[in-house]
C-alpha cells in the first residue's frame, strides 16, 4: 500500500472514530435525561405510595376500632338475649307448673 492509501484509510478512520465519539456523546446525554426524569418519576411514586400506605394505616385503624365496636354490640345482644329467654323460660315454666294435671 502507498502512503496516499494508507493516510485516505486513516482519514477516514478518524472521520467515522469521530462520528462515533460524537453519537456515544449524544447517548451518554440522552442517558442522562433519561435518568434525571426517571428519577423524577420514582420520587413522584415513592411519594404516592407514602399517601397510599397512609390511607391504608388509617383504614385498618377505623376498621379495627369498628370491629370492636360489633363485637361490643354482639356482647351486649347476647346479654339482652340470655335475659329475654330466661325471662320466657321463667314464665313458660309457671304456665306449665300453673296447668292442672
Amino acid at each position: 500500500m502507498d502512503s496516499e492509501a494508507t493516510e485516505e484509510i486513516k482519514r477516514h478512520f478518524d472521520v467515522v472514530a469521530e462520528s462515533l465519539r460524537m453519537e456515544v456523546r449524544e447517548l451518554r446525554a440522552e442517558i442522562q435525561d433519561v435518568r434525571r426524569h426517571s428519577d423524577v418519576i420514582a420520587e413522584s411514586l415513592r411519594s404516592e405510595i407514602r399517601i397510599v400506605a397512609e390511607g391504608v394505616t388509617g383504614l385498618d385503624e377505623k376498621s379495627t376500632q369498628e370491629f370492636r365496636n360489633v363485637r361490643e354490640e354482639i356482647g351486649e345482644v347476647k346479654s339482652m338475649l340470655r335475659l329475654s329467654y330466661g325471662d320466657l323460660d321463667r314464665r313458660v315454666r309457671t304456665l306449665e307448673d300453673a296447668k292442672p294435671s
